[in-house]
């Protein structure tokens, strides 16, 4: 699997890096803090493209990859991500719980248990372009973040607006 990111995404959040946060902590307590990696971004923008049962588009993602797999971190989330994939695009295209033959020729579709992810290749490309739309929704309604905590106190926004 190849993520890719909208292409406004990496300078959006390259201010979320905990490394600005990190300024202020001695050596010792900078090697411990967290860090917010670039899937973490990722991550984030997926969540709200899948909240939001809509696909950005291609156009809008880098040409290249930025990370290839899971980071170790996420490894432990794969059937919950490819499972989220699949609620979002059966809401997306409507097919009711009591559709059993077409939810389950989109599982077949989307889903490749031997893979890594957990997904077809088309679920994977999926996978980036829902989170392409998060991306779109979040810069569309969040101010852009200048630090890590600006980026979360907007995001919890986003989130408790569409409760």
């Amino acid at each position: 699997m190849a993520f890719k990111l909208h292409s406004r995404a990496r300078t959006w959040f390259d201010v979320v890096d905990a490394r600005a946060f990190a300024r202020s902590l001695t050596p010792a307590q900078r090697e411990a803090a967290p860090r917010f990696l670039m899937f973490d971004a990722f991550y984030c923008c997926l969540l709200v493209g899948l909240d939001g049962g809509r696909q950005g588009r291609a156009a809008d993602l880098e040409p290249t990859d930025f990370f290839r797999g899971y980071p170790e971190s996420y490894r432990g989330q794969a059937e919950l991500i490819a499972g989220l994939l699949v609620d979002a695009e059966l809401r997306r295209q409507d097919i009711l719980p009591d559709d059993k033959e077409s939810i389950e020729a989109e599982m077949v579709r989307l889903l490749d248990l031997k893979s890594q992810t957990r997904l077809s290749q088309e679920g994977d490309e999926l996978l980036n372009l829902y989170a392409a739309a998060g991306f779109q929704r979040m810069d569309d309604r969040m101010p852009a973040p200048h630090t890590l905590e600006d980026f979360l106190v907007g995001y919890h926004r986003l989130w408790s607006a569409n409760a």
